[in-house]
């Protein structure tokens, strides 16, 4: 690769620059749990008419976990051997029923379901394989305990980028079958971060299936990119310092680092966009405070503040958004169209949970009293789904014109 000096360039000037944003917002690490249930064949039931939705130009996809109604589910004293269904809803409408069983290709659990194109991916671990699945049924099984942090479809093939539930190394995988494996790397991103999109930490640019990851720890471990399969190491091209996030897109790295003109950034991420950048992050205040906010390109000397917490932080090129949530369960979001919070406790088990897209929010928040019914929030307006359960994954996709 071509190198360049440790600023901010025009991006059009080194096809191959490694681009140094001296800043960072991180994700967090999903917890590893399964559950086991009885149960049988998917159900398919037709589509409706899209109920109120979000735009004319949205769709709105839900994930959601449904529980027998005299089953007490936020106690789940039955864990694990409870049954329940996994459906897959279109602007509010059930389009797919899942019934559990112990030959499902699925659990209970939030952060293994997955929307991608309109489908449901899941993944099941099942004593020492993975089982990964598509709208309910099994597409390959492989050895190992693992969770994907990246799925990408191209064609008939399906990419998957997987971590051992040990916590050491990933498998790099086409269909299943092994393309490049690391028993010590860490890839950057994952299936929950909002600023690596709904493919996660594996993503196409240029026409390449390309991520990046970490060997080592993340202030003197080794960098690498990769790009259909082959490794690049990035260490010689990379200043000796800590690295929050690092993305490649259209022959350009960018690297994001702790310390950002005059703030100091804990945690961040960078949101490649067109031609250009912008970065979300957590950011010290100077006064022993701390505030989300974000950052448009070469305006890094003055952060737009969302909040004074720590939150999910989702930014499109139209608006950026967070969403954040105290002990107590109270779930607050902030963006331009203006602030809220929910009326009692909710579930709201991570940032999969939401989804921006233009100028608009989705937001599912999910009951922790007995009998509530989860509710979506957007644009101000608010839908109850007819659920005994919780919503597990929101996404959405921007239609084209007809």
């Amino acid at each position: 690769m071509r190198t360049s000096p440790w600023i901010i360039l025009p991006l059009a000037v080194f096809l191959s620059a490694c681009v140094w944003i001296e800043g960072g917002s991180g994700g967090r690490m999903r917890s590893d749990c399964e559950r086991h249930a009885p149960g049988s064949a998917p159900h398919h039931p037709p589509s409706g008419p899209d109920p109120e939705p979000a735009g004319p130009d949205t769709t709105v996809w839900l994930s959601a976990v449904r529980f027998p109604k005299d089953y007490d589910w936020q106690r789940d004293t039955a864990y694990g051997t409870a049954s329940f269904e996994l459906l897959l809803y279109r602007n509010f409408v059930p389009v797919l029923v899942l019934p559990s069983g112990p030959d499902a290709c699925f659990v209970a659990d939030p952060d293994r379901h997955h929307i991608l194109s309109g489908h449901l991916y899941t993944e099941r671990i099942d004593g020492g394989q993975t089982r990964i699945g598509r709208d309910g049924k099994e597409l390959f099984r492989f050895e190992g305990r693992e969770f994907l942090s990246g799925l990408l479809e191209d064609g008939d093939d399906l990419y998957t980028l997987s971590r051992s539930v040990s916590g050491h190394g990933f498998s790099y995988r086409r269909n299943g079958e092994i393309l490049l494996k690391r028993n010590d790397g860490v890839p950057y991103g994952s299936l929950d971060d909002p600023s690596y999109g709904p493919t996660g930490a594996l993503y196409r640019t240029g026409g390449q299936t390309v991520f990046c990851f970490r060997a080592g720890n993340s202030y003197s471990g080794s960098h690498y990119l990769v790009r259909d399969g082959l490794e690049t190491r990035l260490d010689e091209i990379l200043p000796t310092a800590r690295v929050l996030d690092l993305k490649y897109r259209d022959g350009h790295s960018y690297v994001l680092g702790p310390a950002l003109f005059r703030s100091l950034l804990d945690e961040g991420r960078i949101w490649p966009e067109g031609g250009g950048y912008a970065v979300t992050a957590f950011l010290s205040d100077g006064a022993g405070g701390h505030y989300s906010g974000w950052m448009p390109a070469g305006e890094w000397s003055s952060p737009r503040q969302i909040c004074r917490e720590y939150a999910w932080l989702y930014h499109t090129p139209d608006a950026t958004f967070a969403v954040s949530t105290d002990r107590t369960g109270i779930v607050r979001w902030y963006g331009p169209g203006g602030n809220g919070h929910s009326d009692g406790p909710c579930l709201f088990p991570g940032p999969g949970c939401a989804a921006a897209a233009g100028g608009f929010l989705v937001l599912a928040l999910s009951p922790r009293e007995a009998h509530g019914l989860p509710r979506i929030c957007r644009d101000g307006r608010v839908t109850e789904l007819d659920l005994h359960g919780y919503v597990s994954s929101v996404a959405l996709r921007i239609n084209p014109p007809n």
